[in-house]
């Protein structure tokens, strides 16, 4: 019995060694690959930046093209995509443009040659040079007032694409508010639609012209308003107060619109919000339809996010020195029920707390919560309560 309880003990240790054999065997044939892909990668940008002087025209386009499929990897190529952005071809320039937007923030240094390629010729490289300026972000914002002169571009695309990248640069941008709100009213849904995201993303400098706009003449502009306003957060009364007003709109979209903000930024209105939301669901408008599930969705999303933390920052106070605060942590989770689950483990295991009102506030709570676990824990100290000493 001995002899093979020792075959059975090295027949273990031969097995873990060959597990643990088998996986660093994985890791070093996993950092070979990505080695391998790594210096691939290095080797094809190389290549395509060597391209970007060739005498066909074609070539150098194409090599622009590519560099942009390597993003951020791509950033040693900036100077050479600088100097494309003065390409005799426009299909070179507009490459050019294209591949420093995919490198993206790496890309800070060709802010300057970006902001002259907004008044190129050919509205292709305008277009890519605004998307270009956004996608790098806060680090753009020296393009500001040259992405505000383009709002008003000859090519509606391009002025999509300014107000756009206007949002993309951020608070920085907060000269532009006036802009902006002009382009809001814009007769084009897409200009219009993206300036009410940039002002939402300029955040509390936009909110008096959005405030404004939810009275505008415009369905589309007072739907947008409210939209971007609940992206916005944190409001003032006054912003808060006009939303609720807006929730007597005279256009069903409108009304959803601002149902959904206010449902995630005043909890007060949940009521009135959520029959809205939920009303609209049969709108025969196959917009608001789609708005008010796809809002309901993400309020549900919200909701849950916010029970996590919340039942994270009071399992940490259950181990609090103080027993007020573990007491009255353990009467929020018996309050919140179902929505505490998760924390009856936790709670089971301060039944014997060496406080009498936090252990008797346990037993309380588990009654709330009232699953399986919670129950079957309950009944298992009750009985346990009744046998004689």
């Amino acid at each position: 019995m001995r002899k093979t309880g020792f075959c059975h003990f090295f027949a273990g240790i031969k097995h873990r060694y060959l597990a643990l054999k088998f996986l660093l065997v994985c890791h070093l044939t996993l950092s070979i690959c990505l080695t391998a892909a790594t210096q691939q990668d290095d080797s094809q940008i190389k290549l395509f930046m060597s391209q970007l002087s060739d005498e066909d025209t074609a070539v150098r386009s194409k090599a622009a093209k590519k560099l942009g499929t390597f993003g951020h990897k791509a950033q040693v190529a900036v100077p050479l995509l600088i100097d494309s952005l003065n390409d005799e071809s426009r299909y070179v320039r507009r490459n050019a443009a294209f591949a420093l937007g995919r490198i993206s923030e790496n890309a800070g240094e060709s802010v300057p040659a970006l902001i002259t390629a907004l008044g190129d010729g050919d509205w292709t490289v305008r277009l890519n040079a605004t998307s270009a300026l956004g996608s790098i972000g806060e680090n753009a914002k020296a393009a500001v007032p040259f992405l505000i002169d383009t709002i008003d571009d000859v090519n509606w695309e391009v002025s999509v694409n300014a107000v756009k990248s206007l949002g993309q640069i951020g608070s920085a941008t907060s000269i532009a508010v006036s802009a902006l709100s002009k382009a809001l009213k814009s007769e084009n849904e897409m200009i219009c639609s993206n300036a009410a995201m940039a002002l939402s993303e300029i955040g509390k400098a936009a909110i008096p012209v959005l405030i404004d706009a939810l009275s505008d003449t415009n369905k589309t502009v007072r739907r947008t308003a409210a939209f971007s306003l609940g992206r916005i957060g944190k409001l003032p009364k006054e912003a808060v107060h006009v939303l609720k007003v807006t929730l007597n709109d005279n256009d069903i979209s409108v009304r959803v619109s601002a149902a959904a903000a206010l449902a995630r930024i005043d909890p007060s209105s949940r009521i009135k919000t959520m029959l809205i939301l939920t009303g609209a669901l049969n709108s025969k408008d196959e917009f608001t339809r789609g708005f008010a599930n796809y809002s309901l969705k993400k309020i549900r999303e919200l909701d849950a996010l916010a029970i996590e933390k919340r039942v994270k920052f009071l399992i940490q106070q259950l181990r609090d020195n103080d027993a007020a605060i573990r007491y009255k942590a353990i009467v929020t989770l018996g309050k919140m029920k179902q929505a505490a689950a998760g924390t009856v483990s936790d709670l089971i295991k301060m039944l014997d707390d060496s406080d009498k009102r936090v252990s008797s506030s346990v037993l309380e709570a588990l009654k709330q919560i009232g699953n399986p676990e919670a129950i079957k824990a309950v009944n298992h100290y009750l009985e346990n309560e009744k046998k004689p000493d």
